[in-house]
């Protein structure tokens, strides 16, 4: 029964408090009803708890209205005459109360029912109907009235008679509206703990769930983290190693040509301290080390005239745009990006002139790689450099392309927003 009642309400709280509500208020207009004699009173007074036939029905009435209930709140639409069921069945019970009992018994339950459909100004105007309704029955219609006859015998020998009409009290009324207040209150009082309950262990899953939601956040900002490391090492260590094999194989191919190999020798000794620093300055910095004293139009320029010299491939650098300072993650990505797309160049496109160009507008930062190598094969190649790339400036809020066709050439092209993103990182830390 438990296990339907949850299935039955599952995803619906208000129907479940419509229901509950409704239970209890039938429980207290049922114990009021068996302790207070239905009108007219009836002499000798007969309770009807004391009748099994009227506990039975009355019994079978609180049970059937509560199907009703059940039935008016279950999933889906209501109809046109499902509502006017509805209406009528509240319309009898409010008959049944006014003609036996009192009107306001009917408050706990045709309200509580109606603010399932209805807006509340409307339930409102129905509590003010059944408090008129009220009123006028305990006016108009008082429980019973009695006749006092009293006979006077004169002189004479006559008699006269007199009738007084004086109310009657019912049996157990007191009590019984005593029953029924503790009853209704005690109900609402339970039910307002059972709802305090389930809010608590509602905000105890929410607090465990939160909980749940930062140990992931947390993860998958190692992860993230990770990946960052990954392009970073790939960006610098992996690129200055790449760097000192070619260089130390130029100088043993130089040395077995018996021709000099020192300028090998340090352009490998340079790549080795640079890498070396970048190392450092992965551990204990932020920025490049060629950012650190220079702006990012010099830094470019420097980056592309030494990899000038170590590819042997001329390059060209144009700035367009009134240069201004940047947020320390552009700079940090344009840089990386340029490192990337100029390592590729060197790699594989066999070109003979590339040019780096950096633009300022009024709202974006772009820059262009170009070269006019053997292109890419596909254009869209999903290497791990071409990805990280693309990783990084959309990680930066902005958009990478790439156009190559097959011995043509190709152009990488990078658009930024000049101001960092609301969801950028402030720093790049370790």
């Amino acid at each position: 029964m438990v296990g339907w009642f949850r299935r039955y309400f599952a995803g619906r709280p208000v129907a479940q408090v419509v229901v509950v509500l409704t239970a209890l208020n039938l429980f207290a207009v049922l114990a009021f009803t068996l302790l207070v004699p239905a009108r007219p009173l009836e002499v000798p007074t007969l309770l009807p708890w004391q009748d099994p036939a009227q506990t039975a029905w009355r019994l079978g009435a609180a049970l059937a209205l509560l199907a009703a209930v059940v039935w008016a709140v279950r999933p889906g639409q209501r109809r046109a005459w499902e509502f006017a069921i509805l209406i009528l069945i509240g319309i009898a019970v409010v008959a049944w109360l006014s003609q036996n009992y009192l009107p306001f018994l009917a408050l706990g339950l045709i309200p509580v029912v109606a603010r399932y459909w209805v807006p509340l100004w409307a339930v409102l105007l129905i509590v003010l109907g059944l408090g008129a309704l009220s009123v006028w029955w305990a006016q108009r219609e008082p429980l019973q009235v009695t006749f006092e006859i009293v006979l006077s015998q004169g002189p004479q020998g006559n008699t006269a008679w007199g009738a007084l009409p004086t109310p009657a009290e019912y049996p157990n009324l007191s009590l019984a509206f005593f029953i029924f207040i503790g009853f209704l209150y005690s109900g609402y009082a339970l039910f307002t703990l059972e709802l305090l309950v389930r809010e608590t262990r509602a905000r105890e899953e929410l607090e465990r769930t939160r909980r749940e939601l930062e140990q992931t956040s947390r993860q998958a900002g190692v992860l993230e983290e990770r990946q960052r490391l990954a392009r970073e090492i790939h960006d610098t260590l992996a690129q200055g190693f790449a760097s000192i094999v070619v260089q130390l194989e130029a100088a043993e191919m130089a040395s077995e040509n018996e021709t000099s190999a020192a300028r090998y020798l340090e352009q490998a000794r340079t790549s080795a301290r640079e890498g070396l620093s970048e190392a450092r300055r992965m551990v204990w910095a932020l920025r490049p080390e060629i950012l650190e004293n220079t702006s990012l139009p010099e830094a470019l320029q420097r980056l592309l005239q030494r990899w000038q010299q170590e590819s042997g491939i001329s390059a060209q650098f144009t700035l367009t745009g009134d240069p201004r300072p940047l947020h320390p993650e552009l700079e940090v990505g344009l840089l990386r990006v340029a490192q990337e797309a100029l390592t590729n160049i060197r790699k594989h496109a066999k070109a003979r002139h590339a040019t780096l160009t950096l633009s300022y507008l009024d709202d974006l930062v772009l820059m262009d790689v170009q070269d006019d190598g053997i292109g890419l094969l596909p254009p869209t190649s999903g290497s791990f450099g071409l990805r990280s790339m693309r990783e990084r400036v959309e990680a930066l809020g902005g958009q990478m392309t790439v156009e190559s066709e097959p011995g043509l050439g190709t152009t990488l092209a990078v658009s930024l927003p000049l101001y960092p993103q609301p969801s950028m990182p402030k720093a790049e830390t370790l």
